[in-house]
Order: C-alpha cells, then structure tokens, then sequence
C-alpha cells in the first residue's frame, strides 16, 4: 500500500496582509472607545474631586457662617498679626482656609505654626505639598508647580468663582478678579453667607477649572497658583467670556503665551491693566464646575454667554436658564 504525504498550505502573502489590515482596523476601532471610557473615568474624577472642594467650602462655612475670602488683603481687616503687631501670611486665600476640611488638617497644622511673613517664602516642606483632590487627571502637568519666591510651590486645577464683572442693567464689564467686589462669591477680604447670596445659591457658580500651562518656573498669577499668585488673580476664575475661550487669560506673568487651548498674556511685562483666567479644562466640549448649594454638572463650551456672565455673579437679579 502507497502512502501519500500530506501537505499543509502556508499564508500566501496577500493573505496575510489582509489579516493584518483587519487587526489594524480593529485596533483603530477599539482605542477611540479606550480613550473615550478613559476621559469618562477622569471627567467623573474631576467632578468628584470638585465636589469635595464645595463641601469643603460648606463645612467651613457651617464653622465661621461665612465663605472664605478669595483672597486676604496682605494688611487688611483680616490679616493675621504677630505679637510684635507685624503682618503675617500675606497673601493667604480660600485654598489655606479649607485645609481642614479636605482632609490635610497637618499640613494646615505646619501652616498655622508658621509665622513667615509672605506665603510664597513658606518652608518648601508645606508650600510643595501637592493635594491630589485639587488635581484633574485629564491635565497631564497636573499636579502643577509654579514659581514662588524661589520655591516651586504647588499648583492645582482648581479655583473658585470671583466672577470679575459689574452690571449695568444687562450690560456687563470685565472689573478682573484682583480687586474687592468682583461680582462672584469670592473677591479680595470678601465673606459672604450662602444664605445671603441674592440671585440664590443653586443659581451660582462657586469652584470650577483650569488648566495648567506645563511646569516652568517664572511665573505669577496663572490659576490655582495657591502659594504667593493670589493678588494676581490666582484663586479665582472669571465668569466674563464662556469656558475655553480663545480670548486670552491676563495673568502677572504667563508659563507660556502659546499653550495648547490655554491662551495668556503677560499683563504685567505687557503694562496691561485687569487680571483675569477664565474657566479652562482637557474635558472634550466643556468644563465641571460646582453650584453653590454644592451641585456639580458639567457645562458646554457653547453655553450663551450672557448666562454664564450671570451664573457667575451673585446679585445680577437676571432670570436665566441654566443648563
């Protein structure tokens, strides 16, 4: 009996290409949805972590029955004094007050037992310490560092509403946010009660984002610069152009002019008056930002401009529709 040998036919080479082409196509397919399901778990992140910074707020309000000032003035009604009568903690802001209520009451601890007179010059052991609650994990530089006095300080994503505007009947101008009465909740030595907010506290912004302009040193005032940016406008965003506006934030001094999505100008290199950074994130189409009353929804790029100019102040008296 004969016995044939078999034989096996291997990939012609055409065969193989389309097998590849089908892999990549897959592949191509597959990490949109990757990417997607990605920046939902970091959206859902930055909302949560948001939402703690506005409880935070809440319980220091329920303590002191008031809101934090966006900013003391550095030899104001508010600034702390030594024994020998001389100003400490200048520029202090909402971001040192609320220490203990997200859970950093050590570090808040070192804080208080410190008696250097500008913040920014603060031992480098509490001024570096990065708090993984004020950090996006959509912005890849963040947690931020900034320059500070010689330090690289700490600095986050996130910033509460100064609004930055007065109202003539409905015509609103941009006042910047370094200064007293800025229109939001938060303003130089402001102290406002949530129950006391006019236009009410579900209708009004109180924290919301930005973005950080990569980690060079040499610059002051870009938002979330928490250690020595606040009489730059550092703690606070402005309401007066809608979130992720090409219009340029006006900062002390700027990281960098060209940032990706994050516009700046030099304001103070450039004798340029105002200060102001507007609401900014890596979230597709839009921005988290918490309400008053401690909601936190996530608004389009695209909402009318007049209704944000209005969610942002505390006593426009404006009926809106808010998102």
């Amino acid at each position: 009996m004969t016995h044939r040998a078999s034989t096996r036919r291997a990939f012609t080479l055409i065969e193989l290409l389309v097998v590849i082409a089908i892999i990549a196509i897959l592949i191509g397919l597959l990490l949109p949805a990757v990417q997607k399901v990605r920046e939902a778990a970091a959206r859902m992140k930055c909302q949560n972590n948001m939402k703690q910074i506005a409880l935070a707020l809440h319980n220091f309000h329920d303590t002191a029955q008031y809101l934090p000032e966006g900013m003391v003035q550095e030899t104001g009604l508010f600034a702390p004094k030594d024994a020998a009568g001389v100003h400490y903690h200048r520029r202090t802001n909402w971001f040192q007050s609320v220490l203990p209520y997200v859970e950093q009451g050590a570090l808040y601890n070192l804080y208080e037992a410190d008696r250097t007179q500008y913040i920014h010059a603060m031992t480098s052991a509490i001024v570096t310490t990065p708090i993984s609650m004020y950090t996006c994990p959509s912005d890849s530089n963040s947690p931020g560092r900034g320059a500070n006095g010689g330090t690289v300080a700490f600095q986050g994503n996130y910033a509460v509403c100064a609004a930055g505007i007065t109202w003539n009947g409905l015509v609103p101008t941009n006042v910047g946010v370094a200064t007293t009465n800025t229109g939001g909740m938060f303003a130089y030595d402001s102290r406002n009660k949530i129950q006391a907010i006019p236009d009410g506290s579900s209708n009004t912004l109180m924290v919301s984002e930005g973005i950080i302009r990569g980690n060079g040193t040499g610059a002051w005032g870009e938002l979330g610069g928490y250690w020595g940016g606040a009489p730059h406008g550092a703690y606070g965003f402005s309401t007066f152009e809608t979130p992720n506006t090409g219009v340029a934030d006006r900062v002390y001094s700027c990281k960098s002019t060209t940032f990706p999505n994050a516009p700046c100008e030099n304001g103070n290199a450039g004798s340029l008056p105002g200060r102001y950074a507007f609401a900014r994130s890596n979230h597709t189409g839009g921005v988290n930002a918490a309400m008053g009353d401690g909601s936190v929804r996530f608004y389009n790029n695209n909402i009318p401009r007049n209704v944000w100019q209005a969610m942002g102040t505390i006593a426009d008296g404006q009926a809106v529709n808010i998102p």
